[in-house]
């Protein structure tokens, strides 16, 4: 503990020296030298500005060049296994798809013949978290909602065809992100999703082709919508469904006869329940509080009975997994396709997996019992590309959205290199540190470290028995460094920063079962990340900033449901000052009375921060942007400046959105001008008098990334280039 933690030195030389290297190499700063416009302890007022609507209004479009399309990929983590009519074979089912929603194609791998069939599924469904059930028939079962009705669609498979079948509109009212399917003991499937604030339940007959029975919503109302797990229970009299999220998981009985609904379980908050299929019949398993051993329960005849033994309380079934022989073992590291869309599927049977156990490994995959199948012309597609980063050496790091897509771009010679087919998370904010580049983002404040200087490796496998690196390995790069969501709660980090004491901040927000912020950290030298949530359980966190020399860590915040105060929103927005040294928030400030959001942050002098927001109601923006500025140090509201046109072009921001379409920051560029959107005109703010100079209107907005004087944008498939937009200083 530092004795002194008001004076920098008290941090240490080294904590000083590492803080000064990442700054150089801030990706805010894009390599430009900052120009403090505004000292200390001047007076700092905004200038007016009257003919700035206008000014918008006539804003010239910019015109840009197009660098191609360096984001290209596709989704592989997908794929399924349904056994073949007679019982000694299996088909792989790999889905290929750009994003949740299509396009979507299927590779019908029949092992038993060898033969692919390639089919396009139908777009607007999301395959992707499907409900699936094997029916007595033979036949695959998948459940999924039309995206433009919110009302679920089954599709059925035929092992004997290895085509898909579109059966349409099955249930209406009824999505959900996760949609459940079982087969019963009695051949029809049941099926679960989500209505409104609650879960559905609905009986379809494979024989008739249809819903026999529709229970419409079902258990507990949950206030910010309702999920079910990824598993649903029937047996002979009931229905089991894990309803969640907040305030927690309930497990659901319902009577198939009469309706009847019973809460049986309830696990506690945060913590979920999840129901295991154990044909004819179900069990659950529910954590306990404090860190006690999880109990579970058989579920049977609308009971959760005690499990004491793995013999369940019902007579023995065969269900319609059991007339196949056991899964073959299937190999998917090279299920991505190459260049030329071909892409490799290797599997072995069970039985030459447990000859080859026996004998010395070999290098050759055949002399290890595999076989391989081909496939060909797998489509990739270019994805909207998320915002970018600068590399120590220059280069522009970039990532697709939708999860695909990794590219690093060298503006010296234009020249693109695919790094990758993913990134491992949907990254919202990544920043330099030293010589590499860490990423966080959803799910779960996933936090990766990249080294540019090294080959990427991150799902890179060859064949069988030269798998890629796990992504936690020490060899693997970019390296996976842990989740923050144990510590602070957060489903998404949204923003990051760099302070004195050689950490790396982040900052983010709770998403389905907690809706407040989390503050977090990572610390390079020891390899530890830590965080809290509870003094931010009312504020979302979307932008944190660096202040006097990252010894403070300013964290900006939307009002959010506190769950330690009755679930009460707060009535205003806040500032909170993090203390580096004293390892605490140590200031809370509210710069708009009654604000919605505090926006946008960054320090333009020592101690001075500006911001940039909505004038709000909630839920949804109202026409004007709002600059202020504050003293970090005292709380002091020095200035405020109302604009005529909003921020961005997003009526409802700040919310959750794609990373694609996070294109708000104030973006540092040459002589210390910050760089942002009104509507969907690119702005430079002089930090001095708050004056705003309006640059263009720019066609589908991106995050800028700049190279000198010339501006990169994100937020389409194509990379941008607008060149020598930032003024000769």
């Amino acid at each position: 503990m530092f004795k002194r933690r008001s004076d920098m030195k008290s941090l240490g030389i080294l904590g000083i020296f590492l803080y000064i290297i990442c700054i150089e190499l801030s990706v805010l700063d894009a390599g430009e030298r900052v120009v403090r416009n505004v000292a200390a302890g001047e007076p700092w007022q905004a200038v007016e500005q009257p003919q700035l609507r206008k000014a918008l209004e006539d804003a010239p479009t910019l015109q840009y060049e197009s660098l191609g399309e360096p984001a290209r990929g596709v989704n592989v983590w997908e794929r399924w296994m349904v056994p073949n009519h007679d019982g000694k074979t299996w088909d792989v089912l790999q889905i290929y798809f750009k994003e949740y929603y299509g396009p979507t194609w299927l590779y019908a791998v029949d092992l038993g013949t060898r033969q692919v069939k390639k089919q396009r599924l139908a777009d607007g469904h999301q395959f992707y978290l499907s409900g699936r059930a094997l029916g007595f028939d033979g036949k695959y079962y998948i459940a999924t909602p039309f995206n433009r009705t919110w009302s679920m669609g089954m599709f059925v498979y035929d092992p004997e065809t290895n085509t898909v079948e579109e059966r349409g509109e099955i249930v209406s009212g009824l999505g959900g992100e996760v949609r459940p399917l079982v087969t019963g003991p009695d051949g029809r499937i049941y099926g679960t999703g989500t209505r409104g604030n609650r879960v559905g339940l609905y009986i379809y007959d494979p024989k008739l082709k249809k819903v026999v029975k529709d229970f419409g919503a079902v258990g507990p109302s949950h206030p910010n919508g309702a999920w079910s797990r990824y598993v649903m229970g029937v047996d002979d009299t009931h229905a089991y469904i894990s309803s969640g999220m907040i305030p927690a998981w309930y497990l659901v009985s319902i009577n198939l006869v009469t309706g009847e609904e019973q809460v049986l379980l309830e696990s506690p908050t945060e913590q979920v329940m999840d129901i295991v299929e154990s044909f004819p019949g179900a069990w659950a398993i529910v954590p306990q509080a404090g860190g006690a051993p999880r109990k579970e329960y058989w579920l049977y005849h609308g009971k959760a009975i005690p499990k004491v033994s793995d013999t369940p309380p019902w007579p023995r079934q065969a269900s319609p997994w059991d007339k196949a022989v056991p899964k073959p073992e299937v190999y998917f590291d090279q299920i991505d396709p190459d260049e030329q869309g071909n892409a490799m599927l290797w599997y072995r049977s069970w039985e030459d997996a447990a000859k080859v156990q026996k004998d010395p490994p070999s290098d050759d995959p055949k002399a290890m019992g595999w076989r391989s199948v081909r496939l060909e012309g797998v489509e990739s597609y270019p994805h909207r590309i998320n915002p970018m980063s600068l590399l120590p050496d220059g280069r522009l790091y970039g990532t697709g959205d939708d999860y695909a897509g990794v590219f690093v771009f060298d503006p010296r010679t234009d020249q693109t290199t695919i790094l990758g087919p993913r990134p491992g998370l949907a990254p919202y904010t990544q920043i330099v540190c030293g010589d590499k580049l860490y990423s966080s983002g959803y799910s779960g404040g996933h936090l990766f470290v990249y080294d540019p200087a090294r080959p990427w490796t991150l799902s890179k496998g060859g064949p069988p028995g030269h798998p890629a690196l796990n992504q936690a390995d020490a060899r693997s790069n970019p390296r996976y460094l842990g989740d923050f969501d144990r510590t602070t709660r957060v489903g998404l980090m949204h923003s990051s920063a760099l302070g004195a004491d050689g950490r790396v901040y982040f900052g983010g927000f709770g998403l389905r079962h907690y809706t407040g912020g989390g503050f977090g950290w990572y610390d390079p030298k020891i390899r530890k990340m830590d965080g809290f949530w509870k003094p931010l359980s009312g504020y979302a966190v979307h932008w944190i900033a660096p202040a006097m020399g990252g010894r403070l860590i300013i964290i900006s915040t939307c009002r959010a449901a506190d769950e330690l105060n009755d679930n009460r929103t707060p009535e205003e927005a806040k500032l909170f000052v993090y203390d580096v040294g004293k390892q605490k928030i140590v200031r809370e400030i509210t710069p708009i009375a009654k604000g919605w959001t505090t926006g946008l942050i960054t320090e333009v002098a020592p101690g001075r921060l500006l911001g940039l927001t909505m004038v709000t109601a909630k839920g949804k923006t109202g026409d004007t942007g709002l600059l202020y500025g504050v003293d970090v140090t005292t709380g002091e509201v020095l200035l405020r400046k109302t604009l005529p046109w909003p921020v961005g072009t997003d009526p409802y921001w700040p919310h959750w959105v794609d990373p694609s379409y996070e294109i708000l920051g104030l973006v540092r560029g040459q002589n210390g001008f910050l760089w942002t959107y009104l509507k969907d005109v690119l702005v430079r703010i002089n930090p001095k008098d708050v004056s705003v100079h309006v640059v263009g209107k720019v066609d589908s907005p991106g995050y800028p990334a700049f190279v000198g004087r010339d501006v990169y944008l994100s937020g389409s498939e194509q990379l941008r280039r607008i060149r020598k937009i930032v003024p000769v200083p």
